[in-house]
């Protein structure tokens, strides 16, 4: 049994705010119909320049478990279709800009009269109301308004974006929290209701260290490159043979352990560092005896000191070598699954491990229309409709898909 068996979930979403939401809806055993426009589906199938076949490496690892039903939005009988899936659906998400959805047909108040019980999730960049709402909003323009470009970067550069996607990951994981908000509170009322997201919002709220700074002490937040807003020494050091993150958070006996790792104890008591306060005051001094220091050894042999004192230590990987480590190898959270047409492709596994109820991947990400006819079956469309559908172009299944624009001219993207 996986937590979420039996429920059934409508994604109306694109790109990867939404998708990876729904996706570890999947993974914990929601039923996740993907609806996807004709005639080349998600755009994600044909974004960015890693490409297994034809499809997208980020679609495949934003849309694993789910079933594709690629319909016609634009045709009365593609949106009819929906709203019968709608009828039995239990959560919906969707990431149109705010009012597309109202547009379509496919709005929270025409789709509550046929299920009071749907849970609607609304996700966009700036949510429905406001200024910017009806703007278009992805993940670097989430992080330049959030204010976390800002406080990314060397302290005498201009504001990063930071490597990875993470205003779609904030948007992502609020979805999922979202979701399972509204089924705990359709159990208690009986009845579904509308959720709202800002990927703006979802990422301010992430804010906390920087927001203290600002809130209660009056200070606008500023860049510190790798070194930690207000704790010292915690930051990136050159090894002699790489780079490596180590220091100390909290009071107590972490100062100490970081200076018996170093192999420094007159530090501990010495009145420029004895606190943190002093240690954030003096941190140009501090800095100027601990580079040295890291430089003289390699990051293994750190890594063994700082393992045998409990101090905070961890080497700077790059991406290969992150998800090969011992630690994640170990934890089997690295894996495969079987596609259709591409044989084992990698995949991560879910990162939450429950006892008694574990999730896992479900199926390998969708064909284009793989689930067409299997979908509209389930909701009682009769073959001849199917057919009609079909014949129409309203309904694609993967045989029917057409090449995508740039494989017509320059061949499949390898």
């Amino acid at each position: 049994m996986k937590p979420l068996d039996g429920v059934k979930v409508l994604d109306l979403t694109r790109h990867m705010a939404g998708p990876y939401a729904t996706q570890m809806l999947s993974d914990f055993g929601a039923d996740v119909i993907k609806v996807e426009s004709v005639p080349y589906g998600d755009p994600s199938r044909r974004t960015g320049t890693a490409f297994a076949g034809s499809e997208s490496g980020l679609f495949l690892i934003w849309n694993r478990g789910k079933r594709s039903l690629a319909i016609d939005l634009r045709a009365p009988e593609g949106r009819e279709a929906v709203r019968r899936l709608a009828e039995t659906t239990d959560v919906l998400i969707e990431n149109y800009r705010p009012g597309v959805a109202d547009q379509i047909g496919l709005g929270y108040e025409e789709l509550r009269a046929v299920n009071p019980r749907l849970i609607y999730i609304a996700l966009s960049a700036f949510g429905s109301e406001g200024p910017w709402s009806e703007d278009p909003g992805t993940d670097p323009v989430v992080q330049a308004m959030s204010g976390v470009m800002s406080v990314t970067g060397e302290a005498d550069g201009g504001p990063l974006l930071i490597g990875v996607p993470i205003a779609d990951y904030a948007g992502a994981m609020s979805g999922a929290q979202a979701a399972m908000l509204g089924l705990l509170a359709r159990e208690r009322t009986g009845v579904g209701q509308r959720i709202e997201i800002s990927m703006l919002n979802a990422l301010i709220s992430a804010l906390t260290t920087r927001l203290a700074s600002w809130w209660y002490a009056g200070e606008e937040p500023s860049r510190h490159g790798s070194q930690h807003s207000v704790v010292a020494p915690y930051q990136a050091f050159r090894t002699a043979d790489g780079w490596a993150v180590a220091g100390v958070w909290g009071a107590g006996d972490a100062w100490p352990r970081f200076c018996e790792a170093i192999e420094r104890p007159d530090l501990v008591d010495d009145p420029e560092f004895a606190d943190n306060t002093r240690r954030i005051a003096n941190r140009e001094e501090l800095n100027a005896l601990l580079d040295p220091i890291f430089r003289s050894r390699t990051t293994a042999e750190w890594r063994a000191s700082f393992h045998d004192a409990r101090a905070l230590f961890g080497p700077i990987h790059t991406v290969s070598e992150a998800v090969s480590q011992e630690q994640v190898q170990h934890s089997g959270f690295v894996t495969t699954v079987a596609h259709p047409t591409l044989g084992d492709i990698p995949q991560l596994q879910p990162a939450i491990s429950l006892s008694e109820t574990p999730g896992g991947i479900a199926a390998p990400p969708p064909l284009l229309g793989q689930h067409s006819v299997e979908v509209l079956t389930e909701i009682g469309y009769g073959e001849a409709e199917i057919e009609g559908l079909l014949a129409s172009g309203v309904v694609l299944v993967p045989e029917q898909a057409p090449l995508r624009p740039e494989e017509t001219s320059v061949g499949t993207p390898a």
